[in-house]
């Protein structure tokens, strides 16, 4: 018999390790990252060349433009500018622009509402009635849009007229009346709350507003009015009537609406009269038994 051993068919074992090398962890690591980097810069690139570079001028023209495309990418672009760019959120001169478009879209959704369209039309005059109310629609959302940015702004050149919207109904059509006045009182609570961000800019800054308000105050018309009333209430004087107009919205019959007229008052400082009837009317609202009836808006509205 032969002495050679017995062959075994065990398996193989596993192969042996070794460390990952410079050029292994490069192309795992480096390479993505270096690609990731590569694409936020472009984006950030055409992120800055669309809106970043905006001017004011530019911004309003965007506002006005006939192709609708251009008009939204521009209204996105300015209410992420106006949150974040201190120097355009102070600007009077297209604060000042921004109030006169606001009050000339009032003026466009003060007009008779039109007729909503129903099954109970015939096709031809609900497809009119239809096309109708869609451009209704579009003006009471440049109002809603224009309000918001109004609103987002540090120099308060928009206190008064938003202030007049939410005194009385806007329009003749309940929902956009209540959608129009509780949106003005959101933006003067923001435009309240915005004066904390008026005290943050820089001391240059602040006298080359009030000086500019105060150039804008000396002229004639409403314009002046407002910048007037921008500049007493950046001067802590008074509310420039702000307290007032949300007394009266505190009154209004629909209750949601009186709740927002709480949270907005918390925002103003005034007079120590108008601080007063400030704090009675808060004390009213306390108290307030949920009467009246809140206008339902649905995604449809």
């Amino acid at each position: 018999m032969s002495d050679s051993p017995i062959p075994h068919n065990d398996p193989p074992g596993l192969p042996p390790v070794v460390p990952p090398s410079g050029r292994m962890i490069a192309q795992l690591f480096v390479v993505p990252g270096l690609i990731v980097a590569g694409a936020v810069a472009i984006l950030l690139g055409f992120s800055w060349l669309a809106g970043g570079a905006r001017t004011p001028e530019a911004f309003l023209d965007g506002l006005k433009n006939s192709n609708p495309e251009v008009r939204w990418r521009t209204a996105s672009d300015l209410a992420q500018m106006l949150q974040r760019d201190d120097t355009l959120a102070s600007d009077v001169y297209f604060g000042t622009q921004l109030v006169n478009r606001l009050q000339d879209a009032l003026a466009e959704v003060a007009k008779p509402a039109p007729e909503k369209p129903s099954e109970k039309m015939e096709d031809k005059f609900r497809r009119s009635a239809a096309q109708d109310w869609h451009n209704y629609q579009i003006r009471r959302a440049e109002v809603q849009y224009l309000a918001a940015c109004v609103g987002n702004l540090s120099a308060p050149i928009g206190a008064k007229v938003l202030g007049d919207m939410i005194r009385k109904p806007l329009s003749s059509d309940e929902k956009t009346d209540a959608i129009l006045r509780r949106q003005a009182v959101w933006a003067i609570a923001n435009l309240g709350n915005n004066r904390q961000r008026f005290d943050r800019l820089s001391e240059d800054r602040k006298q080359k507003v009030l000086a500019e308000l105060d150039q804008h105050g000396a002229k004639a018309g409403d314009a002046a009015d407002w910048a007037r009333i921008s500049a007493e209430i950046l001067r802590n004087e008074n509310s420039g009537g702000v307290i007032g107009a949300i007394a009266r919205c505190a009154e209004a019959d629909d209750p949601f609406l009186r709740k927002q007229s709480a949270l907005a008052l918390s925002f103003w400082k005034g007079t120590p009269a108008e601080n007063e009837t400030a704090d009675t009317t808060l004390l009213r609202l306390t108290r307030d038994d949920g009467h009246g009836r809140s206008v339902e808006i649905t995604e449809k509205d």
